[in-house]
């Protein structure tokens, strides 16, 4: 059996991205924020109306193919500090999406703008998702040294 590793690559970003949705509302319960990430990420298609069914979608989507991203990536510029380069691959993540995000929504006004809180919120949530996403590469696909294509 053939081992893809891109494919595995996906699916540990899509799956990173469970943690990171825990924490945000986590913090939700708490008072901080307005959306979890996948209502925010439900927001790119539905506009005003958070949906979880569509952000765990737009999410594990949106989660994977910044993992395949990072996957390529790992090819070219190594594997040591893996958990480091996955942890700023989240963040750098989260600022690109979160800037089409506010030029799509709220740069036009058709949702509310939100409290800064939520970018605080939803930044550490990426930092989250770095996290997970470089310790389950480090376990699934840098073990080894199996990333090379």
């Amino acid at each position: 059996m053939r081992f893809d590793k891109p494919l595995v690559a996906f699916l540990i970003g899509a799956l990173a991205t469970i943690p990171q949705e825990i924490y945000t509302w986590i913090l939700l319960n708490l008072g901080v924020g307005r959306y979890s990430v996948y209502q925010l990420n439900s927001l790119v298609i539905t506009i005003n109306r958070p949906n979880e069914v569509l952000g765990i979608l737009s999410t594990f989507l949106t989660g994977g193919v910044i993992s395949v991203i990072l996957y390529y990536l790992l090819n070219r510029i190594g594997t040591d500090y893996i958990v480091l380069k996955s942890l700023s691959t989240g963040l750098l993540s989260w600022i690109f999406t979160e800037a089409i995000f506010t030029w799509l929504l709220e740069g036009p006004g058709l949702i509310q703008h939100r409290p800064i809180s939520d970018y605080f919120l939803q930044s550490s949530g990426s930092a989250v998702f770095g996290l997970v996403l470089g310790f389950l590469y480090k376990k699934y696909l840098v073990a080894d040294s199996r990333v090379q294509s």
